[in-house]
């Protein structure tokens, strides 16, 4: 078991785990951010790690390649699949946005790392004589107001875990780079309708900075160390829609197949 760095995922998952709403489960953290246990990926994954490869070439080298879904496969007819027919056409798309916009790319799936903190950037690019981080995202949420992971933009201000992200990419920026405010830029794309994309800057108050570098991270940090030592105290919580959808559900010795009991107080 290696102690991980401090990712934006990984805050996510603690911030997940103490949230007395969410409650996540600690085996879950400890499998996916400490003890590192490779998963395969979700259909959903596999089609926005395609997207990304056909938009920007990038793929993680120690990973496959990402391959395309086929219908009528080893026949005459063969061909993508309608998803991943959409997901050809957006990266297309991603592809006209960048050369019109005049984006000048520097690099693809950059990796940052720095006093127990870690990012993964998807475009490192030159914007209006700006250095700046373009994030893609391809989402079937692309409207959605409701959902903690939808892309509704009057309703990104209460979305604290999607804002997390742009928060600790300029905070390590700033750390690393000495850039005190970089561009932050989310690129959205509809898995449903290619028609559908949308550019969005995230513009971060300084006090969310701020509270990110003096009490987020040394909280974080403080966890980390804890649960690294007492791995144990990551605590299970079974749920039976989670242990059905979790991708360590195979082996594990607390997972439920059937609904346990729960309690509303009035």
């Amino acid at each position: 078991m290696t102690k991980p760095n401090i990712s934006q995922s990984l805050l996510k998952g603690l911030t997940d785990y103490f949230d007395d709403n969410v409650k996540d489960c600690g085996v879950l953290i400890r499998k996916r951010y400490f003890e590192k246990i490779k998963t395969e990926p979700t259909s959903v994954q596999k089609l926005g790690l395609y997207f990304e490869y056909m938009a920007t070439g990038y793929h993680n080298l120690n990973e496959p390649l990402p391959e395309p879904e086929l219908v009528y496969k080893n026949t005459a007819k063969e061909k993508l699949s309608a998803d991943y027919e959409r997901a050809n056409a957006s990266a297309l798309l991603y592809k006209e946005i960048i050369k019109k916009h005049n984006i000048e790319v520097i690099s693809n799936g950059q990796y940052f790392n720095q006093d127990e903190t870690s990012m993964i950037t998807d475009v490192v690019a030159m914007w209006n004589g700006e250095k700046c981080i373009i994030d893609m995202k391809y989402t079937s949420l692309f409207d959605d107001k409701f959902s903690d992971y939808g892309w509704h933009t009057e309703s990104l201000p209460y979305k604290s875990k999607l804002l997390l992200q742009p928060i600790h990419y300029k905070y390590m920026i700033r750390k690393m780079e000495g850039i005190e405010d970089i561009p932050f830029y989310f690129f959205i794309f509809s898995s449903k309708d290619i028609e559908k994309v949308k550019i969005i800057r995230v513009n971060i108050r300084e006090e969310h900075i701020d509270l990110h570098e003096q009490i987020t991270i040394p909280k974080a940090k403080t966890y980390v160390n804890y649960f690294y030592n007492n791995p144990e105290k990551l605590e299970a919580r079974p749920n039976y829609l989670r242990c059905k959808e979790c991708p360590y559900n195979t082996d594990c010795e607390f997972k439920t197949e059937i609904p346990l009991i729960e309690e509303v107080y009035y």
